[in-house]
């Protein structure tokens, strides 16, 4: 099986944001994700790395977008 779990940077951090992620499709300004189990997710940013030996997807999120403390 080839699924990826999905991580979003934001300053320098990454968090998870899904597991079992078997499509990144792209949806106008965003990525729609959908896991092995028909869970979508719609998640704004911009694929910085692919690593298809570690199943990782990491994407960085648009600084417009970031949550303010």
């Amino acid at each position: 099986m080839c699924e990826a779990t999905v991580y979003l940077g934001n300053g320098g951090e990454e968090k998870e944001i899904m597991r079992d992620v078997v499509l990144v499709q792209p949806e106008d300004d965003a990525w729609l994700l959908v896991s092995l189990l028909g869970e979508q997710k719609l998640v704004r940013g911009t694929i910085n790395r692919v690593d298809f030996l570690k199943h990782t997807v990491h994407l960085s999120q648009p600084p417009e977008t970031a949550v303010e403390s």
